[in-house]
């Protein structure tokens, strides 16, 4: 295996959900049967943390499983063992060589049943009961208390013995359903990592998605000495990918002030959806001697370094990459519109059917307007959309989302 580095940590924040990594003492999680499965987040704001009837509720925050009519729940950070060591899962790019560790929070899932009313200490009366009885109770009264309280539930005892069960597990039953588990994780971080980086401060739908978000600092930079020099130049020589990004150019170059903050962002926006969609036009799956970008090498070699199929060693256009690619252009078109795209004037300067166009919109958190033919980006999270997002989370490993042609 090739040698890699750690570039980034994503640790355990209050206003991150990271990954939890859930165990089960007394269940066992069948795949065969996973749409049945729903996970939630929660928080129990009635619990109390210790013994003392005086003490007031702490809010602690749980996972919760339900399968069928089986519910199982478990605290966050309370799992056996999370005082002694962290669990991180790594994301390696093969491309460049770099790795990402993301740290895991842990559970220890119980079910249901085991109400903590029902697992308090016995009462006063019923450790009387039991003295009089060991007192009076002859040899064969005797152990027949012992194996009563042998017999009694212990869940230190049931959590060893399904530990040992667990490593006793059938080693080829075990490989399959780890090779499922990581299939699925590496699909869902690859469909993830296909959205745009959304502001998590944002108030309002026009803070959600921001250029210095999708680009680095130097790239802006540099985007921005060019847009200064394309000031010097006649606005009507200047052609862009397609007729709307052209427009959007001119008009912040023929404005009263074209050197203000405002025209030159728009610019320098205007210009990394110019690249992406010469990226989404591209017909060669080769990447290295594809030019993205004619205003700017450094915009050029960001995109195809963030933009290329992450499961290859070289940099190639794959569905992955133009799925990307669209999703990036549209949330920064909602920048430019002010979060309210029209569907016709977007549609025109893109080789893909309306179907799809409306597709990403709703991956990205936009609802659809059909009297007003337009896409309108809302606060919500698009994690929630099910009807369209569902079909792109389908198709985000492997599927054909969109195809070339418009409709």
């Amino acid at each position: 295996m090739s040698s890699c580095v750690i570039s980034d940590v994503v640790t355990l924040r209050p206003e991150r959900d990271n990954p939890i990594l859930l165990s089960f003492q007394n269940a066992e999680m069948g795949y065969k049967d996973d749409t049945k499965i729903q996970c939630f987040r929660a928080e129990d704001t009635n619990r109390t943390k210790n013994d003392d009837e005086d003490s007031r509720p702490q809010p602690s925050r749980m996972a919760v499983v339900v399968s069928e009519q089986q519910v199982y729940r478990g605290y966050l950070g309370e799992g056996l063992g999370t005082d002694q060591i962290n669990t991180y899962v790594a994301v390696r790019n093969k491309t460049t060589g770099k790795m990402r560790l993301i740290q895991l929070e842990t559970a220890t899932m119980l079910h249901s049943c085991y109400d903590d009313s029902v697992n308090k200490f016995q009462s006063a009366s019923d450790e009387v009961d039991l003295t009089v009885q060991r007192k009076f109770a002859g040899k064969a009264g005797l152990r027949a208390l012992d194996r009563i309280a042998r017999s009694g539930s212990n869940l230190d005892v049931l959590n060893e013995t399904i530990h040992d069960s667990v490593q006793k597990f059938d080693d080829e039953r075990f490989a399959e359903d780890n090779q499922f588990a990581k299939s699925k994780l590496e699909g869902e971080l690859l469909l993830a990592s296909i959205k745009p980086a959304r502001n998590p401060k944002a108030t309002t739908p026009a803070g959600l998605y921001q250029l210095e978000d999708m680009i680095s600092e130097s790239v802006l930079q540099q985007l921005k000495t060019v847009a200064l020099e394309l000031m010097k130049k006649d606005p009507e020589t200047l052609e862009l990918v397609n007729v709307y990004l052209t427009n959007k150019v001119k008009s912040a170059l023929q404005s009263k002030e074209p050197d203000s903050e405002e025209n030159i962002k728009v610019i320098a926006t205007s210009l990394v959806m110019d690249a992406l969609c010469h990226l989404l036009e591209l017909r060669s799956r080769s990447l290295p001697h594809a030019k993205l970008s004619t205003f700017s090498k450094e915009l050029n070699t960001e995109l195809k370094r963030n933009f290329s199929q992450i499961n290859h060693h070289k940099q190639l256009k794959t569905k992955y990459t133009e799925h990307k690619a669209l999703a990036h252009y549209l949330a920064l078109a909602f920048t430019l519109e002010n979060c309210v795209l029209n569907v016709d004037q977007i549609h025109a300067g893109l080789s893909i059917a309306k179907n799809d166009l409306l597709k990403f919109g709703a991956f990205l958190g936009a609802t659809f307007n059909s009297t007003k033919n337009t896409l309108t980006l809302r606060m919500a999270n698009p994690d929630d959309k099910v009807s369209s997002g569902g079909s792109l989370a389908r198709s985000g490993r492997s599927g054909r989302l969109f195809g070339r042609g418009k409709k």
